[in-house]
């Protein structure tokens, strides 16, 4: 379920929480653009990043390194029982002493962050995403659009860029440039000092109308739909990961998130701020170790945000530009029928579902790959080839145990297995057993055995 949660984050990645409006509403607070010392009514508006040789690494959100940056690259988890059970410090990261000024400055940025994303009802843009893997040392790169409508409803749009020969020579040339002027490098550069290989990236559609998450892919005609459950519908649904990122009042964000100026910084008059975010919650930290935002001042929405995954071997980036607020309608962007502009029309698709409830009125032929257990019925799951922690929540909604404690209750065993072949199958479920469709019995026990990373794994 947790690919499912990122998703919510995906299509609300540019959504603000309307429960946060709701309570951060305080006299004199105005909407964004703010004149007001220190937050100037002008700023950059928001650009895409060349697909050539443009790129953003966790450092290079700002020219100021974050302080996790000056540490070094994030360790990937040990190849032992930890590869399975990734060690947990994200929770006792910690934020570099700032001056009072800073404080008050960052006090009052959040402020207005909140504040101005109260009167947007429909929002709509363009983003660039690069997701790097550097266990594998691959990249892939996708561009596309994004639409939200008040207060729950999103869709972003992801077509992958062709990896070309061209691209490939004007990456290889910036690297050598690179090492040649001695200055960093625009494009991520593998140990032997080339750069990244460009793995071909898959197009989809993630959607979501408030009660459930959409995962589609057009070309293979198939569809999972993951139902939300009734306290992440409406206006909850912004407690999933990445609501920080708008409209969140000052004392929710400090609560959940560690916020600072990267590099204990802020210039006012660049227009821009840049903030390194940790999670302070568990429900937060099992999908991101750290973000990092670029925020405009004039709009008050982020120009790039940066995350960086648990196990610190896969950074995302999305870069956002061309944003339309509040326009009549979405139509241009999401086509003429409104009745699947964020519901789409899974007609002719193999569907999978996941949740407990059965979604109302969805139409699609189910998938025959799937055991009678995925739609609800009282027969094992199959898990095979899922996360390893969605694979335990998916298993754990049908009844089964995980316990920290002690370990000879637990009903859900993972057991390391052998390591990957390929990036897709780092921390997936190999195998399982009982089989899939197995009926469900008190006390059964579910063994999975799980990829492991091939960089860290013993022999």
């Amino acid at each position: 379920m947790v690919r499912f949660v990122i998703a919510i984050a995906c299509v609300s990645v540019l959504v603000p929480s309307s429960s946060a409006i709701a309570q951060s509403k305080t006299a004199g607070a105005k909407s964004a653009p703010v004149t007001s010392r220190g937050l100037p009514a002008s700023g950059g508006k928001s650009a895409a990043g060349g697909l050539a040789t443009r790129q953003v690494s966790r450092s290079q959100l700002s020219e100021e390194p974050s302080a996790a940056a000056a540490e070094g690259e994030p360790k990937a988890a040990d190849g032992q029982g930890a590869t399975v059970e990734l060690k947990n410090d994200i929770l006792k990261q910690q934020a570099p002493a700032m001056d009072p000024q800073l404080v008050k400055e960052l006090d009052r940025i959040l402020e207005f962050w909140s504040a101005a994303s109260e009167d947007i009802q429909r929002l709509q843009g363009k983003h660039f995403r690069i997701v790097y893997d550097t266990a594998f040392e691959v990249e892939k790169q996708s561009e596309g659009e994004f639409a939200y409508e008040k207060a729950d409803k999103g869709r972003i749009d992801i077509k992958p860029v062709q990896v070309t020969p061209q691209l490939i020579a004007a990456r290889a040339k910036e690297g050598a440039d690179a090492k040649a002027a001695k200055r960093r490098s625009q494009v991520r550069l593998k140990k032997d000092g080339t750069p990244f290989v460009l793995v071909l990236e898959q197009p989809e559609q993630w959607s979501c109308d408030g009660q459930r998450v959409y995962s589609v892919d057009m070309e293979k005609k198939e569809a999972v739909v993951a139902n939300l459950p009734a306290d992440m519908q409406g206006r909850n649904i912004m407690n999933s990961p990445l609501p920080f990122l708008f409209g969140l009042p000052p004392d929710k964000a400090k609560h959940r998130f560690t916020i600072f100026f990267t590099g204990s910084k802020f210039d006012p008059a660049s227009g821009k701020a840049y903030l390194t975010i940790f999670p302070r919650l568990p429900q937060d930290a099992q999908s991101w170790r750290q973000a990092d935002v670029i925020l405009d001042l004039k709009e008050f929405l982020p120009v790039a945000v940066q995350l960086l995954d648990p196990a610190g071997t896969k950074i995302t980036v999305y870069k956002f530009r061309d944003f339309k607020k509040n326009q009549k309608s979405l139509a241009e962007f999401l086509g003429g029928n409104p009745k699947t502009h964020f519901t789409p029309d899974l007609r002719d698709f193999q569907v999978q579902i996941i949740g407990d409830e059965k979604p109302p009125e969805i139409s699609g032929k189910p998938d025959p790959k799937l055991a009678p257990g995925d739609a609800g019925e009282a027969a094992l799951a199959n898990v095979s080839g899922m996360k390893h922690d969605d694979a335990v929540k998916q298993l754990q909604r049908q009844g089964l145990k995980r316990l920290k404690g002690d370990q000879q209750a637990n009903q859900i065993v993972l057991e390391a297995g052998p390591p990957a072949t390929s990036p897709e199958q780092v921390f997936t479920v190999r195998s399982q057993e009982p089989a899939p469709g197995t009926p469900l019995k008190p006390g059964m026990k579910v063994k999975l055995s799980i990829w492991t990373d091939p960089t860290t794994s013993s022999n």
